[in-house]
């Protein structure tokens, strides 16, 4: 390929309300359209990083982010002004001002799509913000996911506030509530920073937590990504953390549904949870007919014939049927059928003293 073609675009301005942006790169170097195109996956592929782009064509990672710079300015000179550009600009302002001033770059992208005010993909509107200069786009930090930005908030500021709360956590050694965490940020920035207004406002650090590569959030906490509480990686710590918030007994074959509600990045077998469930009798405790609760809630579980003797030492008293019952599903989730059968079938446990009433038998 010629990388040495020279270009004149200074006085040239291309319209893009009806054309795809690629075309429009023919306006560029054939160098600098090459590097724009697989950068952002502007043909049929994917992005591709820019060292893997050098290894293609022999150039080191610098240099293509050299190329790769030049050719933004140059795709920016040709668009800029032009009403469509603009409009788009406008709105991602709009999206991120509402927003605290900072989103990850996934998630204002999907934002601009779902409005569906414009023709581009996702990848023609990632080169439209990143070409432009009032909307910031971090990219290469190790602290931080890629995400857009805008003023008064700079890259210092975020890298400073990230290292600040990663720290803080690593002290902490356990996650915390998010509103209580904000705080206590606010307390401890606001007073240097005052010309930032978005410190003062929560949704800012809501969505600046989420770009943090060391924290996660989850259930109105917030902490590293370490912590189990607001990053549960196991099946075994997402079953639990899905029954807390049931709040209830659950049967197993309705458990996957209602783990992809919360933790949907993975699709869960049924078989996996049920062994999850089974191995793990000192978290969950089997009820019966295939529902599970939390031994936590104070459910003990076990044989039917058990439960009914540890009902009988607790009241020290005959029972009758209908109220053993009513305590067995306390514990083990049974019909009245089963625990006839066991108080008929353990005589020697078991003892009948009238009609419809048992007790625990003496010695």
């Amino acid at each position: 390929m010629n990388f040495n073609v020279k270009l004149n675009d200074k006085k040239l301005k291309v319209n893009i309300e009806n054309t795809n942006l690629k075309d429009i790169l023919v306006y560029c170097k054939p160098k600098e359209r090459l590097v724009l195109m697989k950068k952002f996956g502007l043909g049929d592929e994917k992005g591709v990083p820019l060292q893997r782009i050098g290894m293609d064509y022999g150039l080191t990672r610098e240099r293509i982010r050299q190329i790769e710079n030049q050719a933004l300015m140059r795709f920016r000179r040709l668009i800029v002004g032009n009403e469509t550009y603009m409009n788009v600009l406008s709105e991602t302002k709009k999206i991120l001002d509402a927003h605290g001033g900072v989103l990850s770059e996934d998630a204002l992208i999907s934002k601009l799509v779902n409005r569906n005010l414009f023709k581009f993909t996702r990848s023609e509107f990632k080169l439209i913000l990143v070409s432009d200069f009032d909307v910031l786009y971090l990219k290469r930090n190790k602290y931080i996911h890629k995400a857009f930005y805008i003023d008064p908030l700079f890259e210092d500021l975020l890298v400073r506030l990230t290292l600040w709360t990663v720290q803080y956590f690593t002290e902490r050694k356990q996650s915390q509530d998010m509103y209580e965490f904000i705080a206590i940020l606010k307390n401890e920035f606001l007073p240097e920073y005052k010309e930032v207004g978005y410190l003062k406002n929560d949704l800012f650090y809501i969505n600046f937590f989420s770009i943090i590569k060391e924290v996660c959030m989850l259930n109105g906490k917030v902490g590293l990504k370490d912590f189990p509480d607001v990053n549960p990686k196991t099946m075994k710590l997402k079953i639990y953390y899905t029954m807390e918030r049931l709040n209830k007994p659950i049967h197993f074959q309705e458990l996957p549904a209602k783990i992809m509600d919360w933790f949907p990045e993975k699709a869960c077998k049924i078989n996996t949870i049920h062994n999850e469930l089974v191995k793990n009798s000192d978290l969950f405790v089997n009820l019966g007919i295939g529902r599970y609760g939390l031994k936590k809630w104070w459910y003990e579980g076990g044989l039917v014939k058990d439960i009914l003797v540890k009902i009988f030492q607790k009241n020290g008293r005959p029972m009758a049927i209908k109220e053993l019952c009513k305590e067995v599903l306390k514990e083990k989730m049974v019909s009245p059928n089963t625990v006839m059968l066991n108080l008929q079938k353990y005589k020697d446990l078991f003892e009948r003293v009238d009609k419809g009433m048992y007790r625990l038998k003496t010695e």
